[in-house]
């Protein structure tokens, strides 16, 4: 390879690196998420990339402090997971205020456990509103978020299957709030399709 070659071929790959920055990047801004604490968690990283730590700090622990209050709406066996997710994000709020979180994948690496420990409260909280009878569908909305929130922070794709179960739920919990309600059988697909999801994005994390 000459010179002339090898210098366009480390263009290239430049620029595809560099175009791929922006994309990862949008997927963990805070305009990407509407609700708490996932917008809390994208404004603590954009604040640390900009550099303004002691912000991050403080974003990190109000996402703490959220994480913390969703260990009272899950199943009772799922609490102690939650409550853990709260006390990793406390430790990690810590760490970037006092400067030994040097990193941004630090903070990724731990809302992506944290998201994912949520994706699997959640899915409990569904099984156990199941068998006693109740309607699981929000619960498995929640399942869903929390395991698409997983995803973006490991920047991990879905399977395509999960992906299109999450959108389904979706759907169904939109329907559900207008008062329609899915048949069992359409809910035990939702059920075990998000299930497989958790158990497959836990084998990347």
């Amino acid at each position: 390879m000459n010179k002339k070659s090898f210098s366009v071929l480390s263009m290239l790959i430049i620029a595809v690196l560099m175009a791929g920055i922006p994309a990862v990047y949008a997927q963990t801004s805070p305009g990407d998420f509407t609700n708490e604490p996932h917008k809390t968690m994208a404004s603590a990283h954009e604040l640390f990339l900009k550099g303004e730590i002691n912000k991050a700090a403080e974003e990190i622990n109000k996402a703490a402090a959220y994480v913390k209050k969703e260990a009272d709406k899950v199943a009772k066996d799922a609490r102690e997971g939650v409550k853990m997710a709260g006390d990793d994000l406390d430790k990690l709020g810590q760490g970037v205020k006092r400067g030994t979180v040097k990193s941004s994948d630090e903070l990724k690496k731990t809302f992506a456990r944290v998201n994912y420990e949520l994706a699997k409260a959640w899915h409990k909280t569904a099984d156990e509103a199941k068998k006693s009878g109740k309607d699981p569908i929000n619960a498995l909305k929640e399942a869903g978020a929390w395991i698409e929130g997983a995803a973006r922070w490991s920047v991990t794709q879905l399977e395509e299957g999960t992906q299109t179960t999450v959108e389904a739920v979706k759907k169904v919990g939109k329907a559900a709030a207008k008062g329609a309600k899915a048949g069992a059988e359409e809910v035990e697909k939702l059920f075990k399709g998000i299930g497989e999801g958790i158990e497959d994005l836990g084998r990347k994390l």
